[in-house]
């Protein structure tokens, strides 16, 4: 659901061909329960498998509580897998939904703008990452019993990103009650059975809140207090890189490759409905890598990222 809201915005730093978080564990085709995940218990496991347009589960069905996607990918194209998990509220169907996406989609930034009101109405967003084939992702969301629907739309993005809207397909997964009512989980720990992680929050003045130093193998949760979808990308750039140099490029209006766009991995969180949490795993290059969204603003259209949603990370 990473939407291209201007040119300048697929410039930022995605000249190359992105190549996603690998998870901390291997991805293998298996379909079974965790069980005991570390101090973490409940947990459940999902493998699911993208091919840019489609997704595949090796399950259908899992227990409210924990659960733990590890996603990979077989579209070698430079959008690999971009998989989004939701549910849908109120009247909404998903043709609603489809309606939204391509109101979000659109270059018109008071009809996007328009697109970010509708999906922060008719949807509720819980994630799941970006993947390029050979770096699989894993993300950990909690889940309350309904019907949510999973999507690729990796397929549709290259390195300028998308052409018209969407016409996404869907696969649809059933969490069920499960009738444990002296079992009580909050939303979005961050304890993962390894440890304490650090947070990254994402807040109502669209920007990101958290340390400016983080692993470069490991998880990190993020926090949505903010009123309105947001997504996580990070991609390398240039040591000594700062965001006021970033600021000032969105600034200038140019349309060249930003000159501290470097040639590397990427990785992310897609997106992220307000009050909702996730935690991604990822082995990442240590480096330095500025965290964005490109969101558009649910008043001016405007991208997050060139409104300000930025902020420099370093990877140790």
């Amino acid at each position: 659901m990473r939407r291209l809201v201007s040119t300048l915005a697929a410039l930022a730093l995605v000249a190359a061909a992105p190549v996603a978080a690998a998870a901390s564990a291997s991805a293998h085709d298996s379909g079974h329960d965790s069980g005991h995940d570390g101090d973490h218990a409940r947990s459940t496991t999902v493998w699911v498998r993208g091919d840019g347009s489609h997704v595949r589960l090796s399950r259908w069905h899992v227990d409210e509580g924990t659960v733990v996607f590890h996603e990979s990918t077989s579209n070698t194209g430079p959008g690999g897998s971009q998989i989004s998990l939701f549910r849908l509220l109120g009247k909404a169907t998903l043709n609603t939904f489809k309606a939204d996406l391509a109101h979000e989609f659109s270059s018109n930034p008071k009809i996007a703008a328009m697109g970010t009101r509708e999906l922060n109405r008719d949807v509720r967003a819980t994630g799941l990452a970006d993947v390029q084939k050979g770096y699989p992702a894993s993300v950990r969301v909690n889940l309350r019993p309904g019907t949510y629907y999973l999507m690729d739309l990796g397929s549709f993005f290259g390195p300028m990103g998308p052409s018209g809207a969407p016409n996404p397909a869907f696969t649809k997964l059933v969490v069920r009650d499960g009738d444990d009512d002296g079992w009580s989980w909050s939303d979005g720990s961050a304890w993962d059975g390894s440890g304490w992680h650090p947070t990254i929050w994402l807040t109502a003045a669209d920007r990101f809140v958290g340390p400016r130093r983080l692993p470069a193998k490991g998880s990190v949760t993020f926090r949505n207090i903010g009123d309105s979808i947001h997504v996580a990308q990070f991609s390398p750039v240039k040591k000594g890189t700062t965001d006021k140099q970033i600021q000032a490029y969105y600034d200038s209006g140019s349309m060249a490759p930003p000159p501290f766009a470097l040639n590397g991995p990427t990785f992310g969180l897609d997106v992220l409905s307000a009050g909702r949490s996730a935690t991604l795993s990822y082995d990442m290059p240590p480096g330095t890598y500025v965290l964005q969204c490109f969101v558009a603003d649910a008043v001016t259209g405007m991208p997050h990222a060139i409104m300000g949603m930025h902020k420099v990370v370093v990877l140790k």
